[in-house]
């Protein structure tokens, strides 16, 4: 049996466990063991947007030394944002700010091999679910959904196309709205520190993404709960409360709804 550990990240931990057991069911439901270490912590992209290398460095560390220790050579993230950070920004922080922070070249040297090596085991979870065989579902009728692909997994992982096939492979009928490619504002700690920007441009972004649901699509997906989270602030102040789902969530939904259909 195929092992996984599940990178949770913080807003899922803090805001939306549903989403953890739900990728957590459709991983098991796929054969795989799955594990996720209790230890685990923010993996530094705060610290490290703000500038505060220090931390971000020793939140790096701690993050490898957990993911290390876990038996799973496989491990998922639940955020594209928080996976680019590890896969794509540890190495080069441990190499431009490691002697700044007190380590010994050696050391230095050590830590970008073990965070390439951590890389190469991370993958986000709609490019998981792209790996694997789809499980049928001929008594699901597809569905219209909207999907938002945040600035790091357009931009940074390039995992776009994975995603919307594998939700395709479970009857999404994924729907265009104008500007698809535009940063939905929030950026972490710039929603705190440009609050005036970053909700006109999440007010922009909702307004596009109304012609989505006036086409049909019955609710929003995506692989970040931060965009998430930040539309729909926006959209329930505004009183739209259109769902919004993670890419795991509405997966699991697909594939609960159709064992159910069966056993019928």
């Amino acid at each position: 049996m195929p092992q996984a550990a599940i990178f949770v990240t913080c807003l899922v931990d803090l805001f939306k466990p549903q989403t953890g057991y739900a990728a957590a069911e459709v991983m098991e439901r796929h054969g795989w063991e799955v594990e996720v270490p209790i230890s685990q912590t923010c993996c530094g992209q705060f610290a490290y947007n703000a500038g505060h290398f220090a931390e971000a460095i020793k939140l790096a560390q701690h993050f490898i030394e957990v993911f290390e220790s876990a038996n799973a050579s496989t491990i998922v993230g639940l955020s594209a944002s928080c996976t680019a950070m590890v896969a794509h920004e540890y190495p080069e922080l441990f190499q431009r700010e490691g002697a700044n922070m007190g380590l010994a070249s050696e050391e230095v040297a050590q830590w970008v091999q073990r965070a390439t090596v951590m890389a190469e085991r991370l993958m986000e979870f709609g490019e998981w679910v792209h790996g694997q065989e789809a499980l049928a579902l001929p008594a699901v009728k597809p569905e219209k959904v909207a999907v938002h692909h945040g600035c790091h997994m357009r931009r940074v992982l390039k995992a776009m196309q994975p995603t919307d096939e594998a939700l395709r492979a479970y009857g999404a009928e994924l729907v265009e709205y104008p500007d698809e490619t535009q940063c939905c504002g929030f950026g972490g700690t710039y929603s705190m520190i440009e609050p005036t920007i970053s909700t006109q441009l999440a007010d922009a972004k909702r307004e596009a993404l109304s012609q989505a649901q006036a086409a049909g699509a019955t609710s929003l997906i995506s692989g970040d709960w931060g965009c998430l989270l930040h539309l729909s602030g926006r959209m329930e102040y505004e009183g739209d409360r259109w769902p919004v789902l993670h890419v795991a969530e509405w997966i699991n939904q697909r594939e609960k709804m159709s064992a159910q259909k069966k056993g019928e």
